[in-house]
C-alpha cells in the first residue's frame, strides 16, 4: 500500500488561489454526508508500470474526456477497485 500525501494549504494560499468555478456548470444533487464521511484520498504510486491493455473505445474516449491525463482517471478507479477488493478479503 502507498503512503498517503495530505497537502493542506494555509488559509491565507486559498484565498490567492483562482477561482475555476463555472457559472453554466450543470447542478448535480449532493453525494451526501454519508459518502463524504467514509471517502478517502488516493493518490498515484511513485513507481508505475508500463502495462499494455486492450480497452473499449468508448472506455478510453470517456476517461479522455474527464482529465488532461486520461491514465490518471483509469488508474484511479481502478486503484479504488482494488483497496476496496483488498478489505472485502479480510
Amino acid at each position: 500500500m502507498t503512503k498517503s500525501i495530505i497537502v493542506q494549504p494555509s488559509r491565507r494560499r486559498l484565498e490567492r488561489m483562482e477561482d475555476l468555478t463555472q457559472s453554466d456548470a450543470p447542478r448535480r444533487q449532493s453525494l451526501g454526508a454519508v459518502f463524504w464521511r467514509a471517502a478517502r484520498a488516493v493518490y498515484p504510486s511513485r513507481a508505475r508500470r508500463l502495462v499494455r491493455v486492450r480497452l473499449d473505445p468508448e472506455v478510453v474516449d470517456w476517461f479522455g474526456s474527464r482529465r488532461d491525463d486520461p491514465h490518471s482517471g483509469l488508474n484511479a478507479v481502478l486503484r479504488a477497485y482494488v483497496e476496496g477488493r483488498r478489505n472485502d478479503s479480510r
